[in-house]
């Protein structure tokens, strides 16, 4: 092959991907491009965040005496939010005693407000329990949240939730370089300074005025956030296209394929549900696996221990019991199938210092499959997922009865 025939397909190849990615973009904004460096924000969805879900401070959460309604797998979903920003729940017979902070697993996404393992608590003992957990928090938000809320006198538990993909969002500043084009998301982060202490970095972007002038912040952002240089820019196709291509031959590869694949089924009009999570489903497992190469990172886990010991620090001060609570994904236990997940060692560890339950051994005895509803978003937990989270956290309630109630 001479010289001009290798150039001329070189050309064809780059103009090939060009055009494929340009149009599959436009429907997965995972495709990233030069484009994605400064994104336009659209007006109506930012005006909509800015009033349902904007926080100046922990950069979203629900709004007190609000409600809402998300496609379930099996119809809609509704969740209320009651005056205190706790999401209800009906079987509060009896003043609070516990507290759950963290993500959607705290919060409790895809099931009813009488189904979350806090409402199925509460029945259980008999109790109060409030949930103040928030869809996509890292446990930096979650322990802000925590710090800057006022808890009636009743409380004596408070509960740290979360799925262990958390130690990639302590360490995200603008989750568009993490989850690209989760765009509007601007948060706090806590870094570990030259002097080893934990030091808060707050959220930039704090109002409406603030995101449309974010591109002057966006160098301070960059320099702060833990994944612009190691996973945005490695995977953004820029030219040339191919360059990009090769920097993550398989990842990228795969996902183009199921994009075009979905779009085929489409067209066909034979598309289901698992075809249409099937590219989302590919960023989710490598999500995980990017997760999990952190656990072996010294860095990551001494910032992740920084952030739970200061929450364990922060409850005793206020005079309430710390539990730590590890919920995995279905995606967690089916990448991790007949073997120890990279994170459980590092948990088990952690309960030397403080309480922690990780529940990774207790779902994979179970028969896991049941307990989790098969979604996109790397399966989130059914009303039997929730129900043994609440007789595991009852069971480990046993043996501090006496200084609980």
């Amino acid at each position: 092959m001479n010289l001009l025939a290798l150039a001329v397909i070189l050309v064809l190849v780059e103009v090939g991907l060009f055009l494929i990615v340009s149009l599959q973009r436009r429907s997965f904004p995972w495709l990233i491009t030069k484009r994605d460096e400064l994104p336009t924000f659209d007006s109506r969805a930012l005006q909509k965040f800015m009033d349902y879900s904007f926080d100046p401070h922990l950069g979203w959460v629900r709004r007190p005496d609000s409600s809402g309604i998300e496609n379930g797998q099996k119809g809609p979903i509704t969740f209320h939010i009651d005056s205190v920003g706790s999401r209800a729940n009906t079987f509060e017979k009896s003043p609070p005693v516990i507290a759950a902070f963290g993500d959607s697993y705290a919060f409790c996404r895809q099931v009813e407000d009488d189904e979350t393992w806090e409402a199925q608590l509460s029945r259980q003992e008999g109790f109060g329990v409030l949930n103040f957990g928030v869809g996509n928090y890292g446990v930096d938000q979650a322990l802000l949240r925590y710090e800057g809320m006022t808890l009636p006198d009743t409380v004596r538990v408070v509960v740290m939730g979360f799925v262990p993909e958390t130690i990639c969002r302590i360490q995200s500043y603008w989750k568009h370089y993490l989850e690209f084009g989760n765009t509007f998301a601007f948060k706090p982060r806590f870094i570990i300074d030259s002097e080893g202490r934990l030091t808060l970095l707050e959220n930039l972007v704090r109002s409406a005025e603030d995101f449309a002038i974010f591109h002057e912040k966006l160098s301070e952002i960059r320099e702060a956030d833990g994944f612009y240089e190691k996973k945005f820019r490695s995977h953004q196709f820029r030219f040339p296209y191919i360059f990009s291509l090769m920097r993550n031959p398989l990842k990228q590869s795969m996902l183009i394929s199921a994009v075009a694949l979905r779009g085929v089924w489409r067209a066909l009009g034979i598309s289901s549900q698992r075809m249409e999570n099937i590219p989302f489903t590919l960023v989710m497992k490598n999500n995980l696996r990017d997760a999990y190469q952190l656990y072996s990172d010294s860095k990551s886990t001494k910032l992740l221990s920084a952030i739970l010991i200061r929450f364990q620090e922060e409850a005793q001060r206020r005079g309430h019991i710390p539990l730590v609570v590890v919920m995995p994904q279905l995606l967690d236990l089916k990448l991790n199938k007949n073997k120890v997940a990279p994170y459980q060692g590092y948990f088990s560890e952690l309960a030397r210092q403080l309480s922690v339950l990780d529940l990774t051994e207790k779902f994979i005895n179970t028969g896991f499959e049941k307990l989790y509803i098969n979604d996109q978003y790397g399966g989130h937990l059914s009303v039997d997922g929730n129900r043994l989270v609440a007789e595991e956290i009852s069971t480990w309630l046993k043996f501090k009865r006496e200084s609980v109630i």
